[in-house]
């Protein structure tokens, strides 16, 4: 077997031992729920309503329009339109809304011969309109509440507000008046809307506290339906009301910018909201009935909830109540689970580039490991194959790889002793966040792997992993009763004949030029149809800790947690590590095949690996490179017609019809004259600095064009501008930055953007009370935004307050011109300050970093999880081909999920103190990650023990890597980095 060109380190951290994580399987002891008829598809009625605010920070209701609309064969259709207005609302305003109200022109929108008809717009306060159109609607027509982002409407509505049991928040809409103190009370008639946002698109609605249950309508949990929510569902897409109006084709919102007072053409852009909402609601109605399925829409939360729902219309019966797989087993296959592969190898080096891509990677490795005969299956077993999978990885050569009968003999899962294997490790690498990196690893305890990971790190370093015990995922027989569907009402599938994940592909290649939309679904619901659903987990935190029996490989432990998490309907643990270990493998062909012809490659990122190419090939100046140019160390870029032969060679493995498919492997758009595949290939230059931190460009002379930019690590601050450009399908605003960064890196021309100096804020929703515990206030309601600036610690902080006893947050404001002035509190001790761009001589102001620093320090981002050139650790400064880490397994840790990818989101502070659930051994002796070890190397012990108050058994016992208590590594930590 060959192995890579790859140079071994010539200074490694071999004796650097780290905590590693794995995930884990877990057990928690929960009363089932009773199972309940489900209501009708779609209710007779439904209430649309939409809510303007007043526009100071406490956006607080100034006015409101509703439709009450009918189901009927044209779909719904307005029966009754009104308006209301908050409570409290000055007679001025008052006055306008009743003038337009009487105006003969301003008539209801009735779509439906009444009588007597509706001869103008009802009008009611806040109060009348939750007790005589909203409750009512509800109670006695068992209609559906509908909006666009429904959860901040319903909360204008809420008089009160307060934590729910479970998180989130609990809305009180009712009062009345008391009998004891004439004072007005929470009406307990009424009962409450029960709120939990999931993230940014999706929150779960409920009511709760029914008093006389009879009485109610079922569900008796009440219907609510986000229309943002709907279209995420049905084409994994998050678009505004005139975006998704634009995409149906309908008539959207009107021109008009609110000014938080109440005219007529306030209360006309108003309507003009219910008005598309409702059209949009039978758009989606229409595209949503053509799913033969019974899913209701008001719990289509995902496409992952289309997805399932096809495979219960399919009917296939649910994993966890078929298969009798034994918690060790799911355990084993969990310890087994990584994520996608994403690195950068060069860095900080530009160089000629040709961007490749799997299609529809996650589908293509479920078809090549056969995962539907096993999700079809009647049963399954996991069967003793240890010497079956000695031999082949003993014999294995490259070619191998590419006979697809060989990915059918894949689904195993291998105890390993790790002896310098490359192999995924999640540790933390950077001495703060963990993250997965593919290294080499070793360790005296023995570990589980997937086996497409360890045919990986057989390809990559050329020799065998010892294996201790495997076992494969054998599937037994074939379900009974599976039923024939139709994907999208137009597509049929048989999940006897077909493969489910081949075929939804390949239809999707065949409707992608006459039927756009259908191509599309198909799309969605073959892409999160192939993993997600697979290794859901919802954590949720517990009133008080609950019993949980944890489950990682050979690891088996007890123990009582506040948090704990709650498998999905649909999770398997061996198939959904089976895949993204599949994803792995392919990606490591990928490099094998490039380093076989003595390439290198700039990043990687999941299913895309980005060749150092040109169309003529040759030798590119590269620091750490193993060829020399002019004397400088160089790599080698292959031709482009070596890339086309290497994008070839995996067409062996294509489950598809060829015809239909005609490239597993892509040569992406980007590489060709404005990204058009049918015109000619252009040279595109690359430049990383870590993963998924990378732009892609074109230069003549000094200008640069860019053509693809990584919004990774920037996605969660708050645009500085608007706009998106499509060229780079990046935010305008991010290509403007990667133009000034590329600039400045090297000194190529460009253009300073206007807003570089502008503070940099993160926009937060209050989607749940315990973003903001203390001195939350009075403005910030729930779901209003707030931002969070980000300060130095050098700098950023008024005289007395570091990071440790102080949270500041500022009101939100689209207004770019007013975030140099906003006022802060500190949600630690509530006192006020003024924000402000520089601090001044009484240190009494909040001073955010700007722009032009994050950006710099986003330029100095290290890929920490790689090593330099050289073998020393990777820094900010570090450029040149990178080299993989060695790595010392230390104790082995089970955690919970992962969530990687709240910085490409925002709006979610728990990304700023999120942790990961950690399912420790009872003891509490640990050793210090390798980060804090180098950063006390130069200090002396006596210093350490002035600086913390330890012993120098202690000091020398953490420098050493030695186990010391939990609690004193922690002090230790605290003192030394304050």
């Amino acid at each position: 077997m060959k192995p890579t060109r790859e140079p071994l380190p010539t200074k490694t951290i071999n004796h650097e031992v780290h905590e590693i994580f794995v995930r884990a399987h877990t057990v928690s002891v929960r009363k089932g729920q009773p199972q309940l008829p489900l209501p009708p598809k779609w209710p007779e009625e439904v209430l649309v309503f939409d809510a303007e605010t007043t526009l100071d920070t406490s956006q607080k209701l100034n006015f409101g329009a509703y439709r009450r609309h009918k189901l009927s064969q044209a779909g719904y259709q307005c029966v009754e339109e009104g308006l209301f207005y908050a409570d409290d609302l000055d007679t001025r305003q008052r006055k306008m809304l009743q003038h337009y109200r009487n105006d003969p022109k301003n008539i209801p929108a009735m779509e439906v011969n009444m009588f007597p008809p509706q001869m103008r717009l009802k009008l009611y306060r806040r109060s009348e309109f939750v007790e005589q159109v909203f409750w009512r609607a509800m109670r006695k027509h068992g209609a559906m509440i509908v909006g666009f982002n429904l959860p901040f409407d319903l909360s204008r509505l809420a008089v009160k507000s307060c934590a729910a049991a479970h998180g989130g928040w609990s809305l009180v809409l009712s009062l009345r008046k008391s009998r004891k103190t004439g004072g007005m009370e929470v009406d307990l008639e009424r009962p409450r809307v029960v709120i939990a946002s999931k993230d940014s698109k999706t929150a779960f609605i409920r009511l709760r506290d029914i008093l006389r249950p009879g009485e109610w309508p079922r569900p008796r949990e009440g219907r609510f339906l986000d229309l943002r929510t709907l279209g995420f569902a049905l084409r994994d897409d998050a678009d505004s009301l005139q975006g998704w109006c634009n995409k149906y084709g309908l008539r959207g919102k009107l021109d008009h910018k609110p000014t938080g007072q109440i005219s007529a053409q306030e209360i006309d852009y108003c309507r003009a909201d219910v008005r598309a909402t409702a059209g949009l609601l039978n758009a989606m109605m229409r595209e949503f009935n053509q799913h033969p399925f019974e899913l209701l829409p008001d719990r289509a939360y995902s496409p992952a909830s289309v997805a399932k729902a096809y495979l219960e219309v399919m009917n296939i019966a649910l994993p966890k109540a078929k298969f009798k797989v034994s918690d060790k087993d799911l355990g084993i296959a969990m310890q087994g689970y990584y994520g996608g592969r994403a690195e950068c190898r060069i860095r900080k080096t530009p160089v000629p580039v040709v961007l490749l891509d799997f299609t529809s990677q996650y589908p293509t490795v479920n078809a090549l490991l056969g995962n539907w005969d096993a999700l079809t299956a009647e049963s399954v077993s996991f069967e003793d194959c240890t010497d079956e999978v000695r031999v082949k990885l003993r014999g294995l050569e490259l070619g191998d790889t590419f006979n697809p009968a060989f990915w059918k003999g894949l689904s195993f899962f291998a105890l390993v002793l790790p002896q310098r294997d490359i192999l995924p490790v999640r540790t933390v690498y950077n001495g703060r966040t963990q993250n997965i990196g593919i290294n080499y690893l070793t360790s005296e305890q023995p570990i589980w792997f997937a086996g497409p990971d360890l045919v990986a790190s057989a390809l990559l370093t050329g020799k065998v992993p010892q294996i201790v015990k495997a076992i494969r995922l054998v599937p037994q027989g074939r379900q009974a009763g599976l039923k024939n569907t139709n994907l999208a009402g137009m597509v049929t599938i048989s999940p006897e004949a077909d493969d489910f994940f081949c075929h939804v592909i390949e239809q999707k290649s065949v409707h992608k030029r006459t039927n756009k939309p259908l191509a599309h679904s198909l799309k969605t619901i073959g892409t999160s149809g192939s993993y997600g659903l697979f290794v859901e987990v919802n954590q949720e935190t517990t009133s008080k800790p609950a019993h949980v029996k944890v489950f990682s490989g050979e690891i088996a432990r007890e123990a009582a947690y506040s948090t704990v998490e709650n498998a999905g309907q649909w999770y398997f643990a061996p198939v959904a590590s089976l895949i993204t270990a599949g994803g792995r493998l392919l990606l490591a062909m990928l490099e094998r095949c490039v380093a076989d012809a003595g390439g290198s490659y700039l990043f990687c990122d999941t299913d895309s690996l980005c060749i150092v190419s040109s169309e003529q090939g040759g030798l590119v100046p590269c620091r750490g490179g193993p060829y020399r140019l002019d004397g400088r160390e160089a790599i080698k870029a292959l031709r482009w017609t070596e890339c086309d032969d290497i994008a070839k060679k995996f067409n062996r493995l294509n489950p598809y019809d060829p015809d239909l498919v005609p490239d597993l492997l892509k040569i992406e758009d980007i590489n060709f004259v404005d990204s058009d595949p049918r015109r000619l290939q252009r040279q595109v230059i690359g430049h990383a600095i870590s993963a998924k931190r990378y732009v892609l460009y074109t230069q003549t002379g000094s200008d640069i064009s860019i053509v693809k930019a990584s919004g990774h690590g920037l996605g969660y601050l708050y645009p500085p501008k608007d706009g998106f450009n499509k060229q780079a399908d990046a935010s305008e605003w991010v290509v403007e930055a990667w133009d000034w960064l590329l600039g400045n890196e090297l000194g190529l021309k460009c253009r300073e953007p206007r807003w570089l100096d502008l503070p940099a804020l993160m926009r937060i929703s209050l989607s749940s009370p315990n973003i903001v515990r203390n001195h939350r206030p009075r403005w910030l309601a729930p779901f209003n935004f707030f931002f969070l600036p980000l300060l130095s610690d050098l700098d950023g902080y008024p005289a007395g307050c570091n990071r440790s006893n102080s949270r500041f947050i500022a009101p939100f404001s689209s207004n770019r011109s007013e975030w140099k002035n906003l006022k802060c509190i500190n949600l630690l001790d509530g006192r006020h300050y003024r924000m402000a761009t520089l601090p001044n001589d009484r240190q009494d102001r909040v001073v955010p970093e700007t722009f032009r620093t994050i950006l710099r320090q986003y330029l100095r981002r290290s890929e920490a999880k790689s090593l330099a050139p050289d073998g020393t650790p990777c820094v900010a400064d570090t450029r040149g081909l990178l080299q993989r880490v060695s790595i010392v397994a230390g104790e082995i840790i089970p955690v919970g999920k992962e969530t990687d990818r709240r910085w490409e989101q925002g709006e979610d502070m728990s990304m700023v103190d999120f942790k990961v659930l950690e399912y420790r051994a009872a003891n509490n002796m640990v050793v210090a990650d390798p980060t804090l070890r180098d950063e006390i190397t130069t200090q002396g012990v006596r210093k350490l023990m002035r600086t913390t108050g330890l012993s120098q058994h202690t000091i020398e016992a953490i420098r050493a890597a030695k186990p010391v208590r939990r609690a004193t590594l922690k002090s230790f930590l605290v003192a030394v980095r304050r």
